[in-house]
Formats: C-alpha cells, structure tokens, sequence
C-alpha cells in the first residue's frame, strides 16, 4: 500500500522536489554571498567596460568596435543595466553575479541531462565554491555570461544526442550564438563542438545534416563580429599585445588553475600529478566511453587547453579566463563521475573532499582577488592638493575621472602625457586636456606641484625627466601616484 503524507503527495514527488529546492537554496546563498563580497573597486578591465556600456547602442554594433577585441553583446546589457540601476560599483556588478548565478542553475541542468539529479546537485555546489566561479561572476566582464552559454549549448548537444529534435539545436544554436557574440575565444567551443559532434552522429546522416545547417546559421549570424576580428588582427596595435606566449609550464599552470579546486596560483609536483590524473581520466572518456555524451564533454574539456596553447604560439590568448568557459563542462564530467563510484560512502567521501578543497581554495583567493586601488588614490591626490594630475593615456584619465567624480573632488581633470604604450580602445573618448611632455613641464614649472597616476605600461615621460623631483605616494599597489615638483619653484607639493 503506498504511504501518502497528508498533504496528499507521495515520496516520488517529495523527491523530485527535493533537488529543485535544494538547488533554489543554494542559488539564493550564492548570490548573497557574492553580493557581500563586491564591495571593492573595479579594475582596470571592468572600467574599460563602463565606457563601452556608455556610448551609443549603434555605436557597438558598427565598425567603431575595431577598437575593441570583445564583442559588443555584454556591453550592450550592461548598456541597459546602467539605465535600470545607476553605474555604482556593487550595483554594475549585480548583473554578472545574476548571470553567474543563472550559470550555477546551468550547470545543475547540463549534470541532470548527463547523469541525474545527484550530479546536477554536485556539479552546481562545486561551481558555487568555484573560487574561478566567484571571480567570473563579480567582473563586470563577459566571462560569466560566456560560461552560462558554454553551458547551455552543452545541454543542446547532450539532448539532440540523446533524441535528435530541433529542441536541441535551437538551444545550441542560440546559446552558442551569445557566446561568440560575448567572446572571441568562443569560436574555439564552436570549432571543437562541431567536428566533435559530426563524429558522434556519423552513424545518423540526417542528424548529421541538421548538425551541420545549425552551424551554418551560426556561423552566418556571427559572420559581422568575425570580419571585425580578422581586420584587428591585421591592425599594428592591438590591445592583447601584452600577451606573453606561454611555455608549457605556463600552459600547464593556468590550465591548473582553471580545472583544479584550490584554484592554485602555483602548479608543483601535487598539482601537476592531479592535472595528469583528471587528463588521464578524461582521455579514457573521450575514448571508451559508451555514452556518446560523456565523449563530448571529454573532448570539449581537453581540447580547449590543448587548441589555446597552439594557437598561443602564433597569437597569444591563453589566460586563465580565455580557458574559463571550458570550467563548466569539465566540473559536470567530474560530478558525473564522483556519482558513479560503486561504494556509496566512497563516493560520498570524495564529494565532500572536492567540496572541501573548493572551499579552501575560495576561501584563501578571497583575500589576494586582482583588485585596484582607485579610491585610495583618489584621496591620496585630494589630500595633497597638486596644482595638476597627469597621466600616461586616456583610458587612465577615464578612469581616475570616473572615482574623482564619485568622491565629489573638486580640483584639475587629469591631464593626459602619453606613454609610449598606448591603449587603443580608449582613444578619443577622453575629452580632458593633452600636454607634450615638455608643455607639461612647463606647468609645473609655473605652478610647483603635480601628482602622476601610473597604471600597468602606461608610465608618463614626464616622471623620467631629470629636472623632476619625484616623492612616490604608494607601494606595489595599483594605481600608483608619486608627486612631483621642481626644486626652487615658487610653490612645493604638500608634505
């Protein structure tokens, strides 16, 4: 006789129930917790974002954006956001953690297409202690929504392998559409997925030409975006020139950092073995795997290192966040198989120990997250009253115009020295003044005491002149200021 609760349900619904619930539990702790933890400035980067979320809609879809390497999708969001909610720092940064929390609901979907509930649940707690998770999803960046969409075409794929319907291929389609539209790097998911996926249907020839329509499509929709990115690649100056190409150790270590759960910042000889062993693992799904499904998340999740690095060599891309999209995929293929060790309190175990490490690893990156001092700066500069403020380039300007703002500073716009590295997406959109190094000078002379704002290579001449004193203001920080004066002018920086 079936039991029934007084409410009238049965334990099947209970427990069907029991998995939505405890993941509408862990989304809502997630996104507090990410909340919580976004009160700092942005970074360099993130302001880049601003700018380009503030001009003209028309403006970002149009050859303008060869400026840019990213595409105009995230901006354009981020266009509309800032008109919802204003452009303070925590409230620009509620859209990323929104998407990267959808992407946490993503990956609990992806897991149950593969597997069941138990490795959707695995799969989205070890994304929401993903210390790499946290980072995506609090940058005012495309990489959260660029994993969110990874993740979704991934379940396209898994459910037209599974029952080859247009279900699945618009779900691919369209996702994999917003992730080429939100980063480049995602052309290498769209190449990977769509020779993987045409030998995994070659017994079906009609699946097989529907697979290849879709790509089509996709590849037409995204044709704008990629003739921009092949004329930047013939430009003199790009803004991915700071690149280094990476070694192997390189390649190794980042890839360490992206697939592992302590989000090392150093690979040593542990980590390297558990990277070898989670290859290893991966390789004999790619191969021997009976599930067609499982092969593809394999070879998406070692393919993506393995293309980066080669590329690399010729134009280097790989950077932990180039690979992140690859992290989605990669943490089901673990859950999957975390659940299917045959002895219940093994399982477990491990389960609790991935959990475990993840939370180490978040709990120790926290404190040393890439972060700027921008507000800092801009009191150091207001405490000390110079008579000018001078920078390398204008996307500095930009910058440290947008903090003097928020703090309601009253004195000089900075004034723009260029540096000899220049960043080309800024060009133009700063409207304050530019001095020659030697007009700068002249300034100084005239009114005594100035302050220099330096970020990254963009470093103002003026401070290699020998007639400058200078009297650095900050240590091993971002940005740095240094005042500077010249010795028997009429009016000296304050001490």
């Amino acid at each position: 006789m079936k039991r029934v609760d007084q409410h009238g349900g049965s334990p099947a619904a209970a427990g069907r129930l029991r998995a939505p619930l405890m993941l509408a539990l862990m989304l809502v702790a997630v996104a507090a917790f990410r909340i919580h933890t976004a009160q700092y400035s942005l970074w360099y980067d993130e302001l880049a974002s601003l700018e380009f979320a503030r001009q003209p809609v028309g403006r970002l879809w149009s050859s303008w954006m060869l400026r840019e390497t990213n595409p105009p999708l995230f901006y354009t969001m981020l266009s509309g956001w800032i008109a919802l909610v204003g452009q303070d720092d925590v409230a620009v940064r509620l859209l990323p953690i929104g998407i990267g929390t959808a992407g946490i609901g993503a990956a609990y979907g992806l897991g149950r297409a593969v597997g069941d509930a138990k490795v959707g649940l695995l799969a989205a707690a070890l994304l929401s202690l993903s210390a790499l998770g946290t980072d995506l999803s609090q940058q005012v960046r495309g990489y959260a929504l660029a994993q969110l969409a990874v993740l979704l075409a991934c379940t396209g794929m898994v459910l037209y392998l599974r029952r080859p319907t247009p279900g699945g291929l618009v779900l691919y389609g369209l996702a994999t559409l917003i992730g080429l539209y939100t980063h480049t790097t995602l052309a290498l998911f769209a190449g990977l997925a769509g020779v993987t996926m045409l030998w995994l249907l070659r017994s079906d020839r009609r699946a097989q030409a529907r697979w290849l329509a879709t790509n089509v499509a996709v590849l037409a929709g995204w044709g704008w975006w990629a003739m921009i990115s092949l004329r930047q690649m013939t430009m003199p100056v790009t803004n991915i020139a700071w690149i280094a190409t990476p070694s192997w150790r390189d390649a190794v270590a980042m890839t360490a950092q992206v697939y592992l759960p302590l989000f090392p910042h150093e690979t040593g000889i542990a980590g390297m073995l558990l990277l070898a062993g989670l290859f290893a693992g991966l390789a004999a799904c790619a191969v021997r795997a009976a599930r067609p499904e499982v092969r593809l998340l394999a070879v998406l999740t070692i393919g993506a290192p393995l293309l980066l690095f080669a590329i690399s060599q010729r134009v280097p891309i790989f950077l932990p966040r180039t690979l992140s999209w690859a992290s989605g995929p990669e943490l089901v293929l673990v859950a999957l198989g975390v659940t299917r060790i045959r002895s219940t309190p093994v399982a477990r175990a491990s389960g609790a120990i991935l959990l475990g490490l993840s939370a180490i690893g978040l709990a120790s990156w926290l404190p040393s997250r890439e972060r700027e001092h921008w507000h800092q700066a801009v009191a150091l500069i207001g405490s000390h009253q110079p008579a000018l403020v001078i920078v390398g380039d204008d996307a500095v300007a930009l910058a440290l115009d947008r903090y003097r703002s928020n703090a309601e500073l009253k004195g000089p716009r900075p004034i723009v020295v260029q540096s000899a590295y220049r960043e080309r997406w800024a060009d133009g959109l700063y409207s304050g003044p530019h001095l020659s190094p030697a007009a700068a000078l002249a300034v100084i002379r005239d009114r005594g005491c100035g302050a220099v704002v330096e970020w990254g290579p963009f470093h103002p001449p003026i401070l290699d002149d020998p007639a400058v004193t200078a009297r650095p203001l900050t240590r091993d920080t971002a940005p740095a200021v240094t005042l500077i004066d010249i010795p028997r002018t009429r009016r000296a920086c304050r001490p």
